[in-house]
C-alpha cells in the first residue's frame, strides 16, 4: 500500500490518497482501524507499518480522539487523522468493499479536517 499527499491538481485537493494495495494490505489497515475504534491502540504511525510505502516523505498518524477532527496538516508532509471511536468504526466499514473483493473504484474515508483522505486501488477518483 502506498500513500501520498497531493496538495493541488484537482478541485478535491488537498488530499492524501491510499493506493496500489492488495486485499491483504487493506485487511491489515482495517485491523489497525478496529484497534483505534475499540481503544486498544491510541495511535498508528502508518509509515512505520512494514506493508506501507509512503511516497515523497509523507507521514500519516492515525489517532484516537474525543471528536472527529479528520485529517490535519502538522507540517509540510506530516499529517494527523484524528477520529473518535464512532468515526473509526465508520471508516472501518468504508474499507469493507476493498477487503472483500478486487474493487476498482474509490472511497472517501473522511473529508473532515483540512485534508481529505481517499482510498483507490488505481489512485484515480
Amino acid at each position: 500500500m502506498k500513500f501520498e499527499y497531493l496538495s493541488d491538481g484537482s478541485k478535491d485537493c488537498p488530499l492524501i490518497r491510499l493506493y496500489d494495495f492488495s486485499r491483504t494490505e487493506v485487511q491489515l489497515l482495517r485491523q489497525l482501524i478496529r484497534l483505534l475504534a475499540t481503544g486498544e491502540r491510541e495511535l498508528v504511525a502508518l509509515q512505520n507499518e512494514f506493508w506501507v510505502q509512503p511516497v515523497g516523505g509523507c507521514r500519516l498518524t492515525l489517532r484516537q480522539a474525543k471528536e472527529n477532527y479528520g485529517v490535519r496538516q502538522a507540517d509540510s508532509l506530516t499529517f494527523d487523522c484524528e477520529l473518535n471511536s464512532t468515526g473509526w468504526r465508520n471508516l472501518e466499514g468504508l474499507l469493507d468493499p476493498f477487503c472483500d473483493s478486487d474493487i476498482s473504484g474509490f472511497q472517501w474515508l473522511t473529508r473532515d479536517g483540512t485534508v481529505s483522505l481517499l482510498i483507490s486501488q488505481s489512485g484515480q477518483w
